[in-house]
């Protein structure tokens, strides 16, 4: 049985393949790394797609891609 990739799992995996890592993306999303696991694992799916892949659209035409999570001051 051959399971469909949904549109956030294909986009995630197209950012990673052009560096950026799922911390850096979750940082950029306001998100916890843990969700975005989740959607790429297709284990959970977001509530708004549609804003999602907007927002994973708009990091992929970006030219400068951040290689590590930033510190957020009360984060650690």
């Amino acid at each position: 049985m051959t399971t469909k990739k949904s549109p956030v799992q294909i986009k995630l995996s197209a950012l990673q393949k052009k560096g950026w890592t799922l911390a850096a993306l979750a940082d950029e999303m306001g998100q916890r790394v843990n969700t975005l696991e989740k959607w790429k694992a297709g284990d959970r799916n977001p509530a708004n797609e549609k804003a999602v892949l907007a927002m994973l659209s708009k990091l992929e035409q970006r030219k400068r891609i951040p290689k590590q999570r930033r510190y957020v001051k009360g984060n650690r």
